[in-house]
């Protein structure tokens, strides 16, 4: 089964052909976007492979995150992330507060959730985070925002952020699976 964003990069392909590919510069940033985007799909692929057959730690709280709670974690950054994109394609400038994990994880009640429903959730997530990145024209990736802590950010800067947020909770899942 193919996922939503193949069809959305069908779509980018189609609206290309019908307006001719952008030069110079132009292109040399929708390539960069692109790579971005690239990193961003692959990590529902190695989440899966990460944890497939993988004995999970039973002990679990809201607290203390074990690889069910990191993932559920990453579900709700990952939404956080695609609404705060939206916002800044709809508004000039929007404030940001910083994002409360703790309260975040209480609230989602991560420790009762399991390995397939964050799994899932966080598929569907990013499918849809994608769906909006790939809709986005060379100028969006520019559009700014203020963020409680970091002062002024960018889309791209978002992006980046979550690419890095991945890495860091993919190399933490590994360690907690006892993995090197």
């Amino acid at each position: 089964m193919r996922s939503r964003p193949d069809a959305t990069m069908w779509h980018l392909w189609y609206r290309l052909r019908l307006i001719g590919p952008p030069i110079g510069s132009e292109q040399l940033m929708l390539d960069a976007y692109r790579e971005l985007i690239d990193l961003l799909a692959e990590t529902p692929r190695r989440l899966q492979s990460l944890v497939e057959g993988r004995e999970l730690p039973t002990q679990r709280s809201n607290e203390d995150w074990g690889p069910i709670e990191v993932i559920a974690h990453m579900v709700d950054a990952e939404r956080l992330s695609r609404e705060r994109i939206v916002r800044m394609l709809a508004e000039d400038t929007p404030y940001f507060r910083a994002m409360n994990q703790l309260e975040l994880a209480r609230a989602g009640d991560y420790a009762s959730r399991s390995l397939q429903e964050v799994l899932d959730a966080f598929g569907h997530e990013r499918g849809e985070t994608l769906s909006v990145l790939m809709n986005l024209a060379p100028k969006d990736w520019d559009r700014k925002a203020i963020h409680e802590t970091r002062d002024e950010i960018t889309i791209e800067d978002i992006i980046e952020d979550l690419i890095q947020h991945d890495r860091e909770h993919l190399d933490q899942i590994q360690q907690l699976l006892g993995g090197t």
